[in-house]
């Protein structure tokens, strides 16, 4: 408690600090569901650029984890780590470092919230399979996919 109230104030950038990513995991792997939206509310508008970070991958990527079922997320925090994804979402399926987190979106979030995923690599299909990372991440789509996300990529292939 005493540790989260000192280090909430810099979560955005300790998330990016090669020694501060760490903390920030922990934060996610022992703070509870009000906790965790004190730090979706901050780094939300951030989350693109922190994806993109080589350190910051790796807190982003919990944070995705931290928000799938049966983690007690709210609906409230899952959307606006969507929503902060999707603005950029072809720049993070085909970076260094994001692709990783889109590849954690489609691995953890329900369907509805991972959806954006689909849907861009559905519209720029050959753009992002024929990338060194956007390949990763096309594959993990077919990994995941619901029934109908999977009817989406295979009709956007075969077309």
């Amino acid at each position: 408690e005493t540790i989260f109230s000192e280090a909430i104030e810099h979560v955005v950038e300790l998330t990016t600090d090669p020694f501060g990513n760490y903390l920030c995991q922990k934060l996610l792997d022992h703070c509870g569901p009000a906790q965790r939206s004190q730090v979706v509310q901050r780094v939300a508008p951030h989350l693109l650029s922190i994806s993109l970070n080589i350190h910051g991958t790796r807190a982003a990527q919990k944070l995705v984890e931290k928000l799938g079922p049966g983690e007690g997320a709210s609906e409230e925090d899952t959307l606006a780590v969507s929503e902060a994804l999707s603005e950029g979402v072809i720049q993070l399926i085909q970076d260094l470092n994001g692709n990783h987190v889109a590849q954690r979106c489609l691995q953890k979030l329900e369907p509805r919230y991972n959806q954006f995923i689909y849907d861009a690599v559905a519209d720029r299909c050959v753009q992002v399979a024929s990338h060194r990372h956007g390949c990763c991440v096309f594959q993990r789509c077919i990994d995941f996919a619901s029934p109908k996300q999977m009817h989406l990529i295979v009709m956007k292939v075969v077309d």
